[in-house]
Parts: structure tokens; sequence; C-alpha cells
């Protein structure tokens, strides 16, 4: 009777063993080991850490250090490099700091930056969850902006500040404004603000970007801000129909730009007006914003994956423990691993630019990927709009009151 008893109490005890090792080993070492993979296995060996970094924020501060011009003159030909100077100057001075250092440090502290700005939005919007903050900054869409010093992560933090202080116009405005200063392609959430009545969050965040814009570029002259509108529509020729978004999508059914960047534009009202029905209904704050911020991603006529880290501050909102939500980065690399059509070599590759932006920015377009990760998007969306929003569970715990 003792040695069955004892057997019992063995099995138990193996049992609550393994189930305490489970989120550890699940939870915390497998989506470490899986990015570090990712990062070191996946874009190392293709890709110098810091790429989109240097193009964008790294060479043009340092240029701005020495005199030379900033942007490049708005042709094909200084855009297929993969990485041309492309943002408004507000980050370009910001940065200015990092460019005193040599670039692969300057990277790798980059990264480091956006790292400890995804774990902040996460904390900023109220997520206490140590698995989910493990789950975001791990998560296949963030450790490709991580890796390649996308600005887009920087971007998270911005928006999660504007959820966390909507209520509070000057604070609101300046996280959202300058998150539009950044990279236009957030406008969409000043709608949300307007479609919820805060006006004056709204004038506050046009004011904000209107004056990091218009004041970053007096501070350096404006310097080719008269061939911005050019540059970006070069960039937006090349890229459109070769990256992950819906325009892609587009392109790789036969469309032409000009009608592949309005169906992502016409997607991203689809999806507006959809945000406005919700306003009105049971947490209709929330979802509407959820909404919005899925329509900044798709309407984007440009889409990298790092694009959907945004997703994360509406996901924590929604889903501030566990939730299959969480791992929706797993999915968009899915598709992005699966097999692609090849693309033979490209005559001409200018010496410093590596093989895989050159053979990117001359592809035709895909159709799977984007189209997989916008199906991932929408459904995300869909999730948020149908779901009850979790909140996390109080514990209310007896003390002795001296």
């Amino acid at each position: 009777m003792s040695t069955l008893s004892h057997g019992r109490g063995s099995e138990t005890g193996l049992i609550g063993a393994l189930r305490r090792l489970r989120d550890p080993l699940l939870l915390l070492l497998l989506p470490i080991t899986f990015a570090v993979l990712l990062a070191f296995l996946g874009y190392g060996t293709s890709w110098p850490i810091g790429f989109d970094f240097r193009g964008t924020l790294w060479e043009p501060a340092r240029a701005l250090l020495d005199g030379e011009a900033i942007y490049p003159d708005p042709t094909r030909d200084n855009v297929v490099v993969g990485n041309p100077t492309v943002y408004p100057p507000a980050f370009i001075l910001a940065l200015v700091p990092l460019a005193l250092l040599p670039v692969t440090l300057a990277s790798w502290l980059w990264l480091v930056v956006l790292g400890a700005g995804i774990v902040c939005a996460m904390w900023v919007v109220g997520l206490r969850d140590w698995r989910c903050h493990v789950l975001a900054v791990t998560s296949p869409v963030v450790v490709h902006g991580l890796w390649f010093g996308n600005l887009t992560l920087g971007l998270v933090l911005f928006v999660a500040l504007a959820w966390r202080y909507r209520d509070d116009a000057p604070r609101a405005g300046l996280a959202l404004g300058a998150a539009i200063a950044a990279k236009l392609f957030v406008a969409p959430l000043v709608v949300w603000l307007l479609l919820t009545r805060r006006f004056r969050a709204a004038a506050w965040t046009t004011a904000t970007a209107v004056a990091l814009v218009i004041g970053a570029w007096a501070v350096v002259g404006f310097e080719g801000f008269r061939d911005y509108p050019a540059l970006l529509r070069v960039v937006q020729d090349v890229y459109a129909v070769r990256s992950v978004s819906l325009s892609t999508v587009a392109g790789a059914l036969g469309a032409s730009a000009t009608v592949a960047v309005a169906v992502a534009a016409g997607a991203g009202l689809v999806l507006l007006a959809l945000a406005a029905l919700m306003i009105g209904k049971a947490d209709g704050d929330r979802r509407a914003f959820a909404i919005v911020v899925v329509a900044c991603v798709v309407a984007s006529p440009i889409v990298w994956p790092n694009y959907a880290a945004l997703l994360f501050v509406p996901i924590a909102v929604t889903w501030p423990r566990l939730a299959p939500a969480w791992f929706f980065g797993y999915a968009i690399w899915l598709a992005g691993a699966a097999p692609k059509p090849v693309t033979e070599d490209v005559c001409c590759r200018p010496p410093g630019v590596t093989e895989q932006a050159w053979l990117a920015s001359h592809a035709e377009p895909a159709l799977w990927f984007p189209a997989a990760s916008t199906a991932v998007l929408v459904a995300l969306a869909v999730a948020m709009v149908i779901a009850r929003r979790e909140l996390p569970s109080m514990t209310v715990t007896t003390a002795a009151v001296a």
C-alpha cells in the first residue's frame, strides 16, 4: 500500500514539474531560440545587421554631419539599391548621435532601442503577462524589423502611447503626430480620433506632425524638400508591387502600379467604414482602434513583414493574457517561408548593393506571400472585432490592518 502511494506521489510530482516547466520551455526558451536562429541564420547570412537603418537613417545622418546631401535624386537607379533615404528629416536629426559611431555598432545599439521600445509599448497599454512580452519581442515580424533596423518598430511605442492617453489630447497628439512625421502610413489613426470625437487630440496630432516635418526640414535648409514627392513616387513605383502589400497582390494579378495602389487604398477605406460602424456599439472605441491599426497596414502601398508589429498594440489591449493571436507572426513567417518563383540574376548590380536587395527590386510581383499576409491581418481584425475585451484578473488579498 505504501509502495502504491509512493508511486502515485512520484507521478504527481513529475507531472507537476513538467507543468511548471511548460511555460519556461515553450514560451521562453523556444521563442528566444527561434528568434536567434531566424536572425542569424535566416537574415544574417544574406543581409548585414541594420540594413534598413544604414541606408534610411545612419547614412543620411552621417551625410548631414559631413555637409553632404541627405536625399538622393528621385531616380529609379537611386531607389533599387533597397534602402534609399526616404524618411522626412525629423528622425534623421534625432539619430545624429548614432552617426558618430561606426555603422555596425550603431546598428546593434539601434536594435536594442527598438526591442526596448516594443517591451515598453506592451507595458504602456497595461500588459503584465511575461509570456506575452516574450512572444511580442521574439515574434518573427518583430525580429524582421529588429535585424533590419526598420523605423516602423519605433512607431509601436507611439501608437501605444496614443491609445494609453487617448483622452489626454496633448499627450495623444504628440505621440501620434510623431509617428505620422516618421511614416505617413499611420495617418489613418487620425480618423479613429475623429470617429471617437476626440477633435482636440486630432488637432494636436496634425499640428505636431506638421511642426516636426516642416521644422526638421527647416533645420536642414529644406534640402531635398522640392524633390521629395517625386522621390516617394519612384519608391512607390518600384516597391508597391514588390513588397508584401495588397498592392503587390494586385500587381501579381496584372494590375499596374497605379491601379494596385488604388486597390490597397480602397481596402483601407472599407476598413475605415467598418471602424465607423463600430462607434456607438459596445466596446466600440477599442474595436474601432483595432480596425484602424489594421487599415494602416492594409492601405499602405508598400508593406514589409515588420509593419505587422503595429498589431501587437490592439492585440495587447484586446487579450492582455496569453491567447492564439499572440502567435500571428508565425503565420506570416510560414507564408514567407513557402517556395517562391525563382528570380534569375539581374544584370549590372552596383558595387556595395546586396544581391538579395537587387533581386528584390527587380523581381516579378509575388502572389502567395502578400496574399497570405493580408489574409492574416484581416483575420486578426475580424477576431478583434468579435472578441470581448479580456481584462486582467484582479487578485484580492486579505491583509491585516494595523
